[in-house]
């Protein structure tokens, strides 16, 4: 009788994560209503899925989204879904500890990690087309952050340009239409229409940044008697829920946050099943916006 064959060599497996049922939620400030809707929604969905969500406040603090990027202070979670104000792409590849990770709002340029958004420049650039298409002709856009950059404040400053240089639009291309914002709150947008108003600044539509933005916006034009939108038409971008509720009701950009939330999850459970050490293909998904308009461009 031969010797018998030898038995076959088996590869060690790698080691398996012990699943937590927990993924934390990195978000700037729970103050600002669209991230205040939007978590709570994402809540709701991961529950729906089996999932909890841990919510930790950066304020939009660079350490502290390192920190948390890092795992510092964080129990045991399944993976992390971060919605930026300062990381770096150097950053994030340099973490120490590494897992699950979808990106949620802001782009960090060409990166790596999934990422979740809606096309910023093009909502901007929409929102400024809706107010030509009511008949304004100089409009403002309110607020560019170059003193505290946002990649979301540039993409849609981007966007209120392109719409401005298109000359089937007939816009003014102005300078002085433009405001500058330090954060995206009700009380920076009063007080950079205080300020244009001040300067004798000649305007018959403003884009904000956001519905924070416009809800201070809205605030100052009624304090100087400026009348809404019969003079001035006024335009948001998030849709929040209060929009239909200010005086008068606020147009805005409405992303697709029930499609924001699916996409967010889903990439996050496809990389929590993966294998560590699989090689997953990065997802950068664009999500749709649409305009809503209301009273404040029903000219």
């Amino acid at each position: 009788m031969g010797d018998a064959s030898p038995a076959p060599r088996r590869s060690t497996p790698a080691p398996v994560r012990a699943r937590t049922g927990i993924a934390a939620l990195a978000v700037p400030n729970l103050e600002e209503p669209y991230f205040a809707e939007l978590t709570a929604l994402l809540v709701r969905r991961a529950n729906e899925r089996g999932l909890s969500i841990l919510i930790q406040q950066t304020e939009g603090d660079h350490d502290r989204e390192v920190d948390i990027a890092n795992g510092v202070g964080l129990p045991p979670t399944d993976g992390l879904i971060h919605i930026p104000r300062s990381l770096t792409v150097g950053d994030l590849t340099r973490r120490t500890s590494p897992g699950p990770l979808v990106l949620l709002g802001e782009h960090i340029q060409v990166s790596p990690f999934t990422h979740v958004t809606i096309d910023n420049r093009r909502a901007a650039r929409e929102a400024t087309a809706h107010l030509a298409s009511v008949g304004c002709r100089r409009v403002a856009f309110v607020g560019p952050r170059d003193a505290s950059p946002s990649d979301a404040a540039d993409q849609r400053y981007s966007g209120y340009r392109e719409a401005v240089a298109d000359p089937a639009l007939g816009l003014a291309a102005d300078p002085a239409l433009v405001a500058q914002l330090a954060s995206f709150t009700p009380e920076e947008g009063a007080r950079a229409m205080r300020e244009l108003l001040a300067a004798g600044v000649d305007f018959d539509g403003v884009v904000c940044s956001n519905d924070s933005v416009a809800f201070g916006v809205l605030a100052a034009l009624h304090e100087a008697g400026v009348a809404v939108p019969r003079t001035v038409a006024v335009i948001g971008i998030d849709d929040v829920r209060q929009a239909r509720f200010a005086t008068p009701a606020l147009s805005s950009v409405a992303p697709d946050k029930e499609g924001i939330v699916e996409a967010a999850l889903t990439e996050l459970e496809r990389q929590i099943a993966a294998r560590p050490g699989a090689d997953l293909p990065v997802r950068h998904v664009i999500v749709d916006a649409h305009i809503v308009a209301r009273a404040s461009t029903a000219r």
